[in-house]
Formats: C-alpha cells, structure tokens, sequence
C-alpha cells in the first residue's frame, strides 16, 4: 500500500476520534451529574455534655492524631462521638455499613453541633473522651433540628476555679474532686495552660515548660513536684511566670495589652480507668496583658 495513503488514512482516523472525545466526555459528565443530584443532609443534631452531679457542661478538648503546617489532618483521638447508621439509608435507599463511623467533634465548652446530618437509626458512642464511656444505641434522628443531651460522670471535677495576676505571676487556684472514686482516684497529673486564642488545652499549651505550671517534675514525670489533693475542699495552686524566658513564645510582648487564654486541666486515673489519660477542665479564662 502507498505509504502516502496510509498515513493520509491514520490522520483521519486520529480527527475522527477527537471530535468523537469531547462528545463522550459530555455524556460522561451529564452521568456524574446525575449521580450528584441526589438529595442532601435533611437533618441536624445537638446537644450538652453533661456532668450527671453539676448539671453544668464537661469543658474538653478536640485533638486530631496528626498535626501538619497548622491544620489538623486524620481521625480525632480525643473529643469526639463515634456514630454509627444503622439499616438503611432514608434518603439513598441503599444498605449501610454498620461499623463504618462518622465522627462528631465535641466543642471545647462541652456542647456539639452537627448540622448534615441523614435522618435515621444511629448507635452513637463516646468511649475516648473525658469522662466514663456512654453509648446510646437505636437514636432516633428525625428530619429537622434534634437535640441530643448527655448526662455523664467525668473522671475528675475542677471546683471553683480561678486565674488571676497577682505580684507579677498567672496564679491558678482550685479544688478538684472525683467523678467515681471507686475508680478514677489518683490525680496522675495537674497544669495550668496558656495560649494565645481561646482553643487552649494541654495539645495547645505555650507554657508547657514552665514547672510553675505542672504538678508533675518537667524532666521526669515519674516525679511528682506539687502534690494535687482531690478533696473537692483544698485548694490547689499552680502558676505561670511571665518573665519566665520558656515562655517567651506566650509573652513576647507583655505588658502591651495582648489577650492571652487560661485553662487548669486535670487527670485522674486508676483501678483501670482512664489509662488513655484524658484531662479534664476548667472554663477558659481571658486575660489581657
């Protein structure tokens, strides 16, 4: 065959099928559209974490297992429900892995929110949070606004705190007192935190080198500096210097009226609970400095 022609014949192959692929692409993507076009989230839960004793909100804190370039990548490891659909989905009509879980972040003032949400039968758990392990199973989600309150024993209670600046230094006072003593009844650690917005906690702490600031002895923890009695009475004092060059990150500028927010956090442990160690908190405290 004459080279010329079939070549000739190729190049018209080739035109054939690029005037061809912008037409399948279209009929691919009128298909992907369709499959987008399902129905939404019809529903929102939310709801208290409750102290089943105070009746007030159990303060936590929301860490991911994974910190990268100042975001939070992967599952949380702390402050947060596992759900699980169960049956059906009702708006999808197609079978749901049961074991497959949602997570549902718990705000840092005990309180949650979860506005996309599928109405339907959930098994929701806490089992990696502040306080004893609570499921509810068969929750009823209908269409609409839910709410979903939780009445739990927290492993430890941080009574009648306080963060002030007196003589130079951030001086924390407060009594601590067990949720069930019959279990979790040794203080394992104390601190105050400090950092510069309000998502303060012991994973977002700029003084964690500051012994003031801990119960436990910073260069072996094996050792207990300031011995924390959980009475539910005795006053317990921790502190933060400023001046203190290890927190220089916290208090570069102080003195020139920057806010600075305050946590105590405190973990009770023993006779098998809590061994995940999760600490337990007070409200945060706003102090311009």
């Amino acid at each position: 065959m004459n080279p010329i022609l079939l070549t000739n014949k190729k190049q018209t192959i080739m035109k054939k099928l690029l005037l061809l692929l912008p037409l399948a692409l279209l009929v691919n993507s009128c298909v992907f559209f369709e499959m987008d076009n399902y129905p939404g989230p019809n529903a929102s839960i939310s709801g208290r974490i409750i102290d089943s004793k105070t009746k007030e909100n159990v303060p936590t804190e929301c860490k991911f297992g994974n910190f990268f370039g100042g975001a939070y990548f992967g599952s949380p490891t702390t402050g947060y429900f596992s759900v699980f659909e169960k049956g059906r989905s009702e708006v999808y009509d197609i079978p749901i892995d049961y074991e497959k879980a949602q997570y549902w972040h718990i705000k840092y003032d005990g309180t949650y929110t979860n506005t996309q949400v599928f109405s339907g039968t959930y098994r929701i758990s806490a089992t990696a949070d502040n306080f004893y392990p609570v499921t509810k199973d068969d929750v009823r989600i209908e269409k609409g606004d839910n709410t979903l309150d939780w009445e739990v024993v927290p492993y430890c209670r941080v009574i009648n705190p306080k963060v002030e600046l007196v003589g130079g230094k951030f001086v924390a006072t407060f009594a601590v007192e067990f949720g069930d003593p019959t279990k979790a009844n040794t203080v394992y650690d104390a601190k105050l935190l400090c950092y510069p917005d309000a998502f303060v906690g012991v994973y977002c702490n700029y003084c964690n080198m500051d012994q003031g600031a801990s119960s436990r002895d910073l260069t072996d923890n094996k050792i207990v500096v300031t011995p924390i009695v959980a009475d539910g009475k005795t006053i317990n004092t921790l502190t933060i210097d400023p001046a203190n060059p290890l927190n220089q990150a916290e208090f570069k500028y102080a003195g020139k009226g920057k806010e600075h927010f305050f946590r105590i956090a405190v973990c009770a442990q023993g006779n098998g609970a809590n061994t995940s160690r999760y600490y337990n908190y007070s409200p945060t405290f706003k102090i311009v400095y």
